[in-house]
């Protein structure tokens, strides 16, 4: 539990240096931002596990989360954005055997990250999903999303 706390710790360590910008990409080009990864590998780091290692098909299913999340939120689609994301790694052809969604979001690039891990430290922390990909948009509305997808081989 102490570990955890700490993560938490070093990830709002983390965040406190980053500036309170925006992401200014559009949905459909977002691309990983900085802090938000810097904010996953503290959390990695201070659990003791090994670093995580970034996969494309991964990051492509955080960036599918992104837009899922935002497409719902604008009314441009109906269907509720996913909180499993094995199916979508599936459809795109990832063959490991685990995947976590972790999300967040907020007015700005640095509230969102904060929703991110108050939510997903435990998860972000779990030693046996080693892979990951990130995501960081900006809405139609002018709110961030963030999203982690972690996965196991």
């Amino acid at each position: 539990m102490q570990t955890r706390q700490a993560a938490r710790v070093v990830a709002i360590l983390v965040l406190s240096v980053a500036p309170a910008a925006v992401v200014a990409a559009p949905v459909a080009s977002a691309e990983p931002v900085s802090y938000l990864t810097s904010a996953v590998d503290a959390i990695r780091s201070a659990s003791q596990c090994p670093p995580l290692k970034p996969d494309p098909l991964v990051q492509r299913a955080a960036r599918m989360a992104t837009q899922s999340t935002s497409d719902y939120i604008s009314h441009r689609s109906a269907a509720v954005p996913f909180s499993d994301p094995m199916p979508a790694l599936k459809t795109i052809g990832y063959t490991g055997s685990k995947g976590k969604l972790v999300s967040g979001y907020g007015s700005n690039e640095t509230d969102a990250i904060h929703g991110l891990i108050v939510t997903g430290t435990d998860t972000i922390a779990n030693c046996a999903l080693t892979q990951y990909g990130v995501s960081s948009a900006l809405d139609d509305q002018g709110f961030t999303l963030t999203a982690v997808v972690l996965a196991a081989p």
